[in-house]
């Protein structure tokens, strides 16, 4: 882990990608506890959604806080050589090598290059690479975030911004509950929840919407971040939140029940929130995580996220089936992922960076035309 990354949010990245990895995983029988941890494992891409919403919203609402104009091109540059590069490789791997697909049938591949995979989705008709869905709804936020920004920013005053939050978080509780509803009353079948309540975009913005709150109140309201964001409240705070959120889920799992359907996201988004308020502010006392292997595994997350379904499948059709049983199975899915994952960054994740870097440098030089001008001013 670098000494220039937050080990907060890398904590939590960590942590999230485990849990996701854990949730497609087989299933089989596994031992107790690792089944228990398996049952949470889908909680993993809500917390990604509050550690985007935080991260991003901070990149863009940093340069309003001081005054100026985020850099737009600046933004889209570097978002497009962190998140394409990687995700154009694999799912050219599942298109070109059917070998590769965990199962029959992958969409088609136009829902992938449009990032509209996660609206009407059945993932029994198209089960290979759909947890790309959660990709989708990260490209609406960073297509709709910084318009907001832009327009947002014009007003002297924060109300607007509040009300529209507001309106975004009420909104997304009432159209899910209505969802729900229409889905409970035509039977309550388990592809209908996930193809109509959740994967659409606009059910999934309370984790998004969270973070970025988050990031906008401690950037223009510091005294009151430092007075609130005291581990004294914000971890009791988290607990709260994420105990009653646990119930619910222990309750109805995935498939969420009336009230679950209403509160839940904004519910568990919080507690991340207040969880990571919590990390951020004992980030001195963090120093040993360092050495831990977490931020390892945080750093190679993105490549992890989309290539480990493959390396579970290949695990699972090739290794002899003796190796794949008790804690010896769950060894080998995560230390041969995390190996490709590793792979993966260092050659392609790590490649465009590179480029990225000379190209935002080549576009903070000043062109010959502006040299010349500016060389031409005389002198007092």
């Amino acid at each position: 882990m670098s000494d220039k990354r937050a080990i907060g949010p890398d904590i939590l990245r960590g942590i999230a990608i485990l849990l996701v990895m854990s949730w497609h995983m087989p299933w089989t029988e596994y031992p107790p506890l690792f089944q228990h941890i398996k049952d949470f494992g889908w909680l993993g891409v809500d917390i990604f959604f509050v550690l985007s919403g935080y991260l991003i919203g901070t990149e863009l609402l940093k340069p309003v806080q001081a005054g100026q104009m985020p850099d737009l091109r600046v933004f889209y540059l570097k978002r497009a050589f962190r998140i394409l590069p990687v995700f154009w490789l694999i799912l050219a791997l599942y298109a070109l090598f059917p070998v590769l697909r965990e199962r029959e049938s992958l969409s088609p591949l136009w829902r992938y290059l449009t990032f509209t995979l996660n609206f009407g989705l059945n993932a029994k008709t198209f089960g290979t690479f759909t947890h790309a869905w959660s990709l989708c709804v990260e490209e609406h936020f960073y297509l709709i975030l910084p318009a907001l920004v832009v327009i947002l920013r014009r007003f002297r005053m924060p109300w607007p911004a509040i009300s529209l939050a507001a309106a975004v978080l009420v909104g997304g509780m009432v159209l899910r509950h209505h969802i729900w509803s229409v889905w409970h009353a035509t039977g309550g079948d388990g592809v209908a929840f996930f193809t109509r309540f959740y994967y659409p975009s606009y059910n999934r913005l309370d984790g998004l919407l969270i973070g970025v709150g988050m990031a906008a109140f401690r950037l223009f309201y510091s005294a009151a971040w430092a007075r609130l964001a005291s581990p004294l409240f914000t971890l009791p705070l988290a607990v709260l939140c994420l105990g009653l959120t646990g119930y619910m889920n222990q309750i109805n799992g995935v498939m969420l029940g009336e009230t679950g359907s209403i509160i839940f996201y904004p519910l568990f988004s919080l507690g991340i929130a207040a969880l990571l308020a919590t990390l951020l502010e004992t980030e001195r006392h963090m120093q040993p995580v360092r050495w831990s292997g977490l931020g390892y595994i945080a750093a190679i997350s993105y490549s992890l996220y989309l290539s480990h379904k493959i390396v579970i499948h290949l695990d699972d059709q090739f290794l002899p089936k003796a190796w794949m049983t008790g804690w010896g199975q769950i060894v080998i899915y995560y230390v041969t992922s995390i190996v490709a994952a590793t792979v993966l960054h260092f050659t392609v994740e790590r490649s465009f960076m590179r480029i990225r870097n000379r190209v935002l440098a080549h576009m903070k030089k000043p062109s010959q035309f502006s040299r010349t001008a500016l060389n031409s001013i005389p002198s007092e």
